[in-house]
């Protein structure tokens, strides 16, 4: 009857209580005594067990192994360095029932066997009639045939003398192969000068894998300079050692079937034709380790990837066999830098590096890059962007948003290309399967859409990009019109006695007075006024330093760098400046309203007031247009840029599409590159027309000088009437003629002036108007039409009458000079 395990334990514990001063040290002391002899009993059982299978399954093979094996086991069991004998017996009947790889050595070199076919078998002696069929047969093979053959009618006692010859030439050829197996591995036989030429011709064949063999060798070798640097390098080193293991493998067999017994029918012609495979494998081999000679990372790749599309489907297995070896080093690269954001490249040898010392707002366009001689030819350019801007956007939401993303849906496709095809499996290998570019690409798509969530959400990028708009390029109407109002008197005092915090003062009335109270905190709290003095060295006032700044840092400063805020700065500028002007035309046009009601008895002032009402209200419609066209011209930029944003794209198209939005607006301001010529004749255009307001300012003042004049004059004649004097005297009136007369050449003057400013304004409109209907942007183009849509400026100017056609500017200046550099090109050329 067995007894209970419990039970068992129980009587163990009250025997130790019993003999022992410290029962429980003893209980355990005993458990562990017992437990350690039952694992021996059963570890002597599993040896027993083991040894039995093993035996069975090679004598079902061969008894000769068996009893080998026996001896061996004999030898193990005697011998003290080896403990583990169960694991090392285990490993063993694992490995004899484990199928073969796919990538055996009969696939990657042959199994010699050098055995007599069925027509070859039998003696030379017995042959002597059919000496070609024997496959081996060299040419002092023949030569003894025939001696056999011509001495036939010999004396049967002269056979010994054949035997014997034959004899000699059989082991003179199993020499010569052993000397040609030798020199498949790189030794060289002494006494080759002594054979026969086939034999040496055959010879030469095998010995150039010991050729080969020797420059894979010194490739492999780190003391001869040659062996490529880096982790994917000792891939490729590594791959190569292989297929020399399993040469030697071949080699070995080879040797073996060579030595064995009388030969094995093993001769020179067989060995070449053995030889063929291993001699075009170790060819190509030895090709692209030359081509690999001081080349790394993705060079090294892309220089091994040529091969995979050679026509030879031999070629272009092997070629794949190395690369998916040495890329792994790459793939863990990729993969790491895709999940974490992170470059584990000791040796450069990943196409994207890394820079040090770029500050946090610079880290998203410098710090990172692609290095293009590295990208590996398997993969496109639009892949390395997307695999750069994936890494990217994982460290910019690590580093500067604060935030730890957590592995994201794609880990999992990344993860499988990890994974090693099956044996058997005839997978594609990693650099060549559709997961990497679906890996890639969901990576990609995930990033982007976290990036983007986090600026959107937690910095309120749509926020900053629509203030950006309506205060710095002045898209905020009522704002700007109530700005520049209350900073009327104070911009027009010098730069030089102007202070911020006045200027922030009076910033922060108007922002109460307007609908821009309504923005949100965040936005407000960086809007602020700055001073930008010229540094030409002329005395400015204050509308020429006045600028509205707007400040952003952390993760925005990415899509708002230094750069871009220059660009915003000098948009504010243009902009400013033609707001200003129209500002300035809008009050002189209400101060001439003004005094236009008290010119009733001024007869002499209407027609130049008239004709100054018009060329202001020519100025004013400019001015219009000129603001239309700057808002119109970048409307579907800015459109697409936030319903971008809003639909969290990548942070790539965003910064794209941001800047393209600058550029239509520098175009439209004329302050752009390609717009610099215009830039000259627009600001021609606005110098005058701010010169009309100061003619203004002087003409209103001179009348109403003689206005209050001759209000006193009424006004003294009234009081004299009331005394009972004369109303009038002559010296009253010889004043009073000569006052007028002053009058009358001051209006002459400003006449002339105004006659001398009108043509300078409408030459320098003109020639604005042409210089856009030149320019190569189809929106200046309609700009210009919209200047002059009317053919005002067309009639008065006979540059404008030929109609805006290829012909006419063929005919134009900028024609010419586009002619010009195209006939210099073109000699250069020649």
């Amino acid at each position: 009857m067995e007894v209970p395990a419990s039970t068992v334990a129980t009587l163990l514990h009250k025997l130790c209580e019993r003999l022992s001063p410290d029962p429980d040290g003893a209980y355990e002391l005993a458990l562990s005594y017992l437990s350690s002899t039952s694992e021996k009993s059963r570890s002597v059982q599993d040896e027993r067990f083991l040894c039995q299978k093993i035996h069975s399954r090679l004598a079902s093979l061969s008894a000769k192994d068996a009893d080998k094996f026996n001896e061996s086991y004999t030898k193990l069991k005697n011998s003290f360095v080896l403990k583990q004998r169960v694991a090392v017996l285990s490993l063993l009947l694992a490995l004899s029932e484990t199928p073969q790889n796919s990538e055996s050595t009969q696939q990657l070199f042959p199994i010699p066997n050098l055995g007599h076919t069925n027509d070859a078998l039998g003696s030379t002696a017995a042959t002597s009639s059919s000496s070609k069929s024997t496959i081996g047969s060299v040419g002092w093979e023949n030569n003894a045939l025939k001696q056999q053959g011509s001495n036939q009618s010999l004396p049967s006692n002269n056979s010994n003398l054949v035997v014997a010859l034959q004899s000699n030439e059989r082991a003179n050829e199993r020499a010569c192969v052993r000397d040609a197996v030798l020199a498949a591995t790189g030794v060289k036989a002494s006494n080759t000068a002594n054979w026969s030429r086939p034999a040496q011709t055959l010879y030469s064949r095998i010995a150039h894998l010991g050729f080969l063999h020797d420059r894979l060798k010194e490739f492999i070798d780190p003391a001869s300079g040659l062996m490529p640097q880096g982790l994917m390098g000792e891939g490729l080193v590594s791959s190569i050692r292989d297929e020399l293991t399993e040469y030697y493998r071949s080699i070995a067999l080879l040797q073996s079937q060579v030595c064995e017994g009388d030969g094995g029918g093993g001769t020179l012609r067989r060995v070449c034709v053995w030889a063929y495979e291993p001699l075009h494998r170790l060819t190509w081999l030895a090709n692209i380790a030359h081509t690999a000679h001081h080349k790394k990372g993705g060079e090294l790749a892309s220089c091994v990837h040529r091969f995979v599309r050679h026509g030879d489907e031999r070629v272009a297995t092997l070629a794949r066999r190395l690369l998916t070896a040495l890329t792994y080093p790459l793939l863990l690269m990729l993969t790491r830098w895709l999940l974490h954001g992170e470059i584990d490249d000791p040796f450069n040898e990943f196409f994207i590096e890394s820079r040090s010392g770029v500050p946090i707002d610079r880290m998203w366009h410098d710090k990172y890059r692609v290095r293009e001689w590295m990208v590996p030819s398997f993969m496109s350019r639009e892949q390395a962007a997307q695999i750069l801007a994936t890494g990217k956007s994982v460290v910019f939401m690590r580093e500067a948003c604060a935030d730890e993303p957590v592995p994201a849906d794609h880990h999992h496709h990344l993860h499988q290309l990890l994974e090693p095809p099956r044996a058997g499996s005839e997978s594609a290998a990693w650099w060549q399967a559709s997961g990497l570019r679906e890996g890639v690409a969901a990576a990609h798509a995930s990033a982007a859409q976290r990036l983007l969530a986090a600026l959107t959400t937690h910095h309120h990028l749509l926020d900053h990009l629509a203030a950006h708009r309506r205060y710095l390029l002045l898209a905020q109407g009522d704002f700007v019109h109530h700005l520049m109002t209350l900073l009327q008197e104070e911009l027009n005092k010098p730069a030089t006695s102007l202070y911020v915090h006045n200027l922030t003062c009076t910033l922060e009335a108007a922002v109460r007075a307007t609908n821009a109270q309504f923005e949100p905190p965040h936005v407000l709290a960086r809007l602020h006024v700055n001073l930008y003095p010229n540094c030409d060295g002329r005395e400015d006032n204050g509308w020429d330093v006045f600028a509205l700044q707007y400040r952003v840092d952390g993760p925005l400063g990415t899509l708002f760098p230094a750069t871009c805020a220059a660009r915003y700065r000098a948009l504010f500028t243009q902009l400013w400046r033609v707001k200003r002007i129209e500002h300035a035309l809008h009050h002189a046009w209400r101060d001439h309203a003004i005094l236009q009601k008290r010119l009733k008895h001024m007869p002499e002032v209407w027609g130049l007031m008239r004709r100054v009402s018009c060329l202001r209200a020519e100025a004013l419609r400019l001015c219009g247009a000129l603001q239309e066209a700057s808002c119109e011209g970048a409307e579907a930029a800015w459109a697409e840029l936030l319903a971008a944003a809003a639909a969290r794209h990548h942070l790539d198209r965003l910064l794209a599409l941001h800047h393209r939005a600058l550029d239509r607006h520098s175009i439209h301001a004329m302050i752009h590159h390609t717009t610099q010529e215009l830039q000259s004749y627009l600001g021609n255009v606005l110098n005058e027309t701010l010169a009309l307001r100061s003619f203004e300012t002087t003409l209103h003042a001179g009348i109403n000088a003689e206005l209050e004049r001759r209000e006193r004059l009424e006004q003294l004649k009234a009081e004299r009437i009331s005394r009972g004097e004369y109303a009038f005297t002559a010296a009253d009136e010889a004043q009073d003629k000569e006052k007028r007369k002053i009058f009358q050449q001051f209006l002459g003057n400003r006449k002339a002036d105004l006659n001398v400013w009108a043509r300078t304004y409408r030459g320098h409109v003109t020639t604005l108007i042409l210089k856009l209907a030149l320019h190569t942007e189809v929106s200046l183009q309609t700009l210009a039409f919209r200047l002059d849509y009317s053919d005002f400026y067309k009639r008065g100017d006979a540059k404008l009458h030929e109609p805006l056609t290829y012909q006419h500017k063929r005919l134009s200046e900028i024609g010419l000079h586009l002619a010009k550099n195209k006939l210099i090109d073109h000699s250069k050329k020649k």
